[in-house]
Parts: structure tokens; sequence; C-alpha cells
């Protein structure tokens, strides 16, 4: 199996969305960019949403219209966001996005085979949300960390926002200093980076 990576930045945010692609099927981490800029002849298997907060789900309702069968997965704490402009923070940007939909929980694919061989888990790493996860793919070849808001490379998420929490943050850090796989980090915004580099050099994990 081929796999393949591909990254979609979403325009006034930054925000990135990401693609992972095998031969024949496909799944979407942070759905904030138009499937039509996806090449979408392969079959979708799984849209999967970091955490709750809108510019990381911006183009959820065009997913949902044109492939209505396949399940979105959201942490239960952050569940809520997807159909609250205030718990999502568009309210606060001068906008009002809200999808009717309830999403699915993450515990429900946790552990299992998500496309083809890539096995699907995550981490709660809450502290810019109470949702927040780091989503992993895995196998012999592929060692995936979708970290959303809660990593960057050289940084961390804000914890000003409601629903923040800077001790949360904190235990979350504390977390993932603990991994001991070689995860490559995908994260919300902003370019890749490795686990360990972070771990040994970003500032906020002294």
């Amino acid at each position: 199996m081929s796999v393949r990576l591909k990254t979609y930045p979403y325009g006034p945010l930054g925000s990135n969305m990401y693609a992972v692609f095998s031969d024949t099927a496909f799944i979407i981490v942070d759905p904030s960019v138009s499937p039509s800029r996806v090449d979408t002849e392969l079959e979708l298997k799984a849209i999967f949403i970091t955490h709750g907060h809108f510019d990381h789900f911006a183009a959820l309702n065009e997913w949902i219209v044109m492939y209505p069968s396949v399940p979105v997965y959201v942490h239960d704490d952050d569940a809520l966001c997807i159909g609250s402009s205030a718990d999502n923070l568009s309210r606060d940007f001068g906008m009002s996005y809200e999808v009717a939909y309830a999403p699915k929980s993450l515990d429900e694919v946790k552990g299992k085979y998500i496309l083809d061989s890539l096995v699907f888990d995550y981490y709660h790493t809450p502290g810019h949300s109470k949702g927040s996860c780091c989503l992993s793919l895995t196998d012999n070849d592929h060692k995936f960390l979708f970290t959303g808001d809660m990593l960057f490379a050289g940084s961390i998420g804000r914890t000003d926002f409601p629903g923040s929490s800077v001790s949360d943050m904190r235990s979350s850090i504390d977390l993932l200093k603990g991994i001991e796989v070689a995860y490559e980090v995908y994260p919300g915004h902003g370019p890749a980076t490795i686990l360990q580099r972070e771990i040994n050099t970003n500032p906020f994990f002294y």
C-alpha cells in the first residue's frame, strides 16, 4: 500500500486541512477546505476533527452534503461546538457558522483500522479546548500525529479562549513529553514538525 499525505491551507485563519490517501481511499482531518479542491475520485472513509473551533471544520457542511453517509468523528467534549457559533468561536469572529449535524465519538474508532493498514488512535489533550485531541494514524511505515491547535512547530495553542485552560495545557504537554513514538507532527496551523524535536526544543515544553 502506498500512502501519501497532502496539506490544504484554509485562507483567512491559516488552518490546515489534511488528506491521507491510500491506493483506493482517503480520510480527511479538519475539513476546513471545500471538497472541490481535493481529488475525490477515491472512496472517502471518514472525517476527523481535532477540536471544535470553527476554522477547523469551516467546510464541514459541504463535505457532509457531498458524502452524507461518511462518518464524522470528534471528541465528546467538543461535539456540541459543531452546532454552536458561541462554542465554536465563529461568533467572536463576526460570523455565525453552525452545522446541524451530530458527530460520532472518537472512541468508536479508537484502535481500529481506518485506512487499509493504518490504525487510528488519539490522545485527549485539552487546554486549547476541552475536547482538543491529537489524532494518530500509524502502521509499520507511517507515524502521523495531527495535533490541531494543541501543538505547533515551536509553539502551542492559545489558552485564553472560553473552554481553554492553562493547567490542562500543561498536563497535555506532559502527556506528549512521555510519548516515545517517532511521530511526524501535522499541526492545525503552520509547518509540519517532528514530535521528538518539539519535546527537545519547543520552549513551552520546558
